[in-house]
């Protein structure tokens, strides 16, 4: 495959897994609202630069990857969904915690207060989901990508879908929560992670 056609399938591929509303997607839009559009751009460059490493392994490895994870998907739901549950907890008590104290009710306490922060959670967030890299994995083998150029270029259409999709989803969720009050932004922050628990919950249980 010719690096052109690689990066527009790159960009394909990159652009249908991002649009996927999940846990992360959730969080990212939780965030933002909570925020502001600043703290969730930073998160979503995080999710963004974890799906281009994902791609960059996936396109240098190509079905190795996925088969290497294909054996072990059970366990790996597993460890995800754990992990997913964990982060809504914990956001979930911050929050009545922030009710309890009599703070701002908008606010999740254990926000992350710089762009730096909100970055490294969402990277490390994203990160904890191998799931992401057997797909691009899965879309790599099938395009049989010959070459360093061809690789390289799935993986930059990939990264720029990606960056594409996480840099207008928070801008639109942190402006869009400027109109909101804090009643409406904790409702949501709550309801977000409880979605973020059921998908938690899928994960580990699901088959």
């Amino acid at each position: 495959m010719d690096p052109s056609a690689a990066l527009l399938a790159g960009l394909v591929a990159g652009l249908a897994i991002a649009v996927q509303v999940g846990a992360v997607s959730l969080l990212l839009i939780e965030a933002s609202i909570a925020s502001g559009p600043r703290a969730g751009v930073a998160a979503g460059m995080g999710v963004a630069t974890a799906d281009f490493t994902f791609a960059v392994v996936a396109a240098a490895a190509g079905g190795a990857a996925g088969a290497a994870l294909a054996g072990h998907e059970r366990a790996i739901r597993i460890v995800a969904g754990a992990t997913l549950a964990a982060i809504a907890v914990h956001g979930l008590a911050g929050l009545a915690r922030s009710r309890a104290a009599g703070g701002a009710a908008e606010s999740d306490a254990a926000e992350p207060p710089s762009g730096r922060g909100h970055y490294a959670r969402f990277l490390a967030i994203t990160a904890v989901n191998p799931l992401t890299i057997a797909s691009f994995a899965a879309v790599a083998a099938a395009l049989s990508l010959d070459g360093v150029l061809a690789a390289a270029a799935f993986a930059a259409g990939v990264g720029l879908a990606s960056g594409a999709w996480h840099l207008a989803l928070p801008l639109a969720a942190g402006h869009a929560g400027r109109w909101m009050t804090p009643r409406v932004r904790r409702g949501l922050a709550v309801g977000g992670r409880l979605a973020v628990l059921a998908i938690a919950a899928h994960l580990a249980l699901g088959r």
